[in-house]
């Protein structure tokens, strides 16, 4: 083991004793809470929705009003 090993691993018990998360119920990417499922806490992408609830209410209002919606997307040949 490292020296930085030696030293920062008593460390991580102490802040992971802090955290919600710990080793039964560890924060990944299949965890709900970092999953896009109507919340405001996840991010990630579930049935193609990216973000909290509040950021996908925002994007849908933003497309109504933009040329570009999921019918007519914007990238480089469209540019």
């Amino acid at each position: 083991m490292s020296k930085l090993e030696d030293v920062s691993i008593p460390y991580r018990k102490i802040l992971v004793a802090k955290n919600t998360y710990d080793n039964n119920d560890q924060y990944t990417v299949g965890h709900p809470d970092a999953l896009s499922t109507g919340d405001e806490n996840g991010k990630g992408e579930v049935n193609g929705e990216v973000g909290g609830a509040t950021d996908i209410k925002v994007r849908k209002t933003l497309i109504a009003k933009n040329k570009y919606n999921n019918n007519k997307e914007y990238y480089a040949g469209t540019a």
